[in-house]
Formats: C-alpha cells, sequence, structure tokens
C-alpha cells in the first residue's frame, strides 16, 4: 500500500510542511543507516517511515507503512536487496526502490535493475545523488498533485 494511494487524506512531501515523502531504508551495517537517515531527514523533503537491516524486514515493513519510496542495499543478509526487490515489486509496485551498494559488480546492478529497481546510486555518491535520485522518481507524482519543487 503506497503512500497517497490508499489513505485519501495523505498528500505526500510539501515543501516547509509536516508532510514529507515517506521513505523506508533497507541497509545493514548500522552506521551507514544512520549516515543514510541523516541525508534524506537534513534535506527536509523526506521523512523515515522505516529502517530495515535486511531484505526480509524492508519485505515486512513495506506491507505495514505507507511509503513513497524505498532505498534498497543490494547485499544483505536473510533476504538480499534482489530479492527483497522482486516481492516488494510483486505486491507493490507502485512504491519506487531505488538500490544501492557499495560493490561494483555490475552484475548485481542488472539483477536489482531487472527486479524493479528504478535507479541505482553507490554508496560512495550517496551524500550527492540520493537526494537527486529520489526526487526525480518523485517529482512526477509531486507534479500531478501540484506541489512546489523544491
Amino acid at each position: 500500500m503506497a503512500a497517497g494511494r490508499s489513505n485519501p487524506g495523505y498528500r505526500g512531501a510539501v515543501l516547509g510542511g509536516l508532510d514529507a515523502y515517506r521513505i523506508l531504508v533497507a541497509e545493514d551495517d548500522d552506521d551507514f543507516l544512520a549516515a543514510l537517515a541523516a541525508v534524506l531527514e537534513a534535506d527536509g523533503r523526506f521523512a523515515l517511515a522505516g529502517r530495515a537491516r535486511n531484505g526480509r524486514e524492508a519485505v515486512e515493513l513495506a506491507r505495514r507503512l505507507e511509503l513513497d519510496a524505498i532505498v534498497m542495499d543490494i547485499e544483505m543478509p536473510v533476504l538480499d536487496g534482489v530479492e527483497a526487490t522482486l516481492q516488494l515489486q510483486a505486491e507493490q509496485p507502485e512504491v519506487p526502490v531505488v538500490a544501492i551498494s557499495g560493490t561494483d559488480y555490475e552484475e548485481r546492478v542488472l539483477e536489482i535493475r531487472e527486479a524493479g529497481a528504478v535507479d541505482y546510486v553507490r554508496k560512495s555518491r550517496v551524500d550527492e545523488d540520493l537526494v537527486d535520485a529520489l526526487i526525480a522518481i518523485l517529482a512526477p507524482w509531486r507534479s500531478s498533485n501540484s506541489l512546489p519543487a523544491k
């Protein structure tokens, strides 16, 4: 269930308002998870709706939360990001997944893109690129609801 689709009162992010894009972050490294949360929350257009430390937790949380997008690490224990993305896209294809990874394994990036991830950001570039990637994905939804972009 994606935000704004099942809850008619949910409006998505409003710049300077109380609403923000609700993001689930799936990352097994606690320090990097905290860094991701800081990058997203510092922007002002995002709220961390949930944190998952493996793909199984991400799938379970996504079932319970109203989300606008998911940031998914590719390599995680229990259930990796590729399999989690496959499951999420089967259940909630309207919720975009942005993949992140610290490795340069092109085949893994291709696998998660084939599983349904709409974009990919290298962990070394998260500070520079993650917010832009999410806004590029979420802006069409924002535009259709006549909300201002930052």
